[in-house]
């Protein structure tokens, strides 16, 4: 078994390590691919994401999710997901920054999902705040036609988060794409 922890990555000196780094990247991003265990292939969805960390330490992803269909099918029998967020600029035509044509910025996340009824009011509102929050919308306060009859919160427990940029970041300005579009 892969201890994802422990993976080297190609380029280690882009590995972006600490949380407040990585809470500055997903603050400025909105679809992730959740991918889940299918067979013969992994079945990977894009979608929209809220985000918390608890304690400091313990990030969880929220998402919303149709009460039937086969996502839900694929987590009732394996709930252990990995979720995938990236960022991508094309250069080409452009100023270069620091002589690439391109650039990204990505977050790799490993763990394990939880479905969250509306019968569990507090918790659902909460999740389903955080995903509209990040998605530069108002939270809501209650919940309301479709949300009870339709859809589940789909929280997921972290256990291990990565992220990486294009080139080695030196500082915090740099964790956010820079725009500069200037033709050439």
């Amino acid at each position: 078994m892969t201890k994802h922890s422990e993976l080297r990555m190609c380029h280690e000196d882009r590995r972006i390590h600490d949380r407040e780094s990585i809470n500055i990247l997903l603050s400025h991003m909105n679809v992730a691919t959740v991918c889940m265990h299918d067979v013969p292939y992994p079945y990977a969805v894009a979608m929209n994401y809220g985000y918390e960390w608890k304690n400091e330490k313990e990030l969880f992803f929220y998402f919303h999710m149709a009460k039937e269909g086969h996502k839900l099918e694929l987590l009732l029998k394996n709930p252990m997901v990995s979720v995938s967020i990236y960022e991508f600029l094309d250069r080409r035509g452009y100023m270069q920054y620091q002589g690439e044509e391109h650039d990204y910025r990505s977050i790799h996340a490993y763990g394990k999902a939880e479905i969250i009824p509306a019968e569990h009011e507090t918790e659902f509102l909460h999740g389903m705040s955080l995903l509209l929050k990040n998605n530069g919308r108002p939270p809501v306060k209650h919940i309301y036609g479709e949300m009870k009859t339709r859809l589940y919160i789909l929280r997921v427990r972290v256990d291990f988060v990565t992220a990486k940029a294009q080139y080695p970041i030196r500082n915090m300005v740099e964790l956010v794409i820079p725009q500069n579009q200037e033709k050439v």
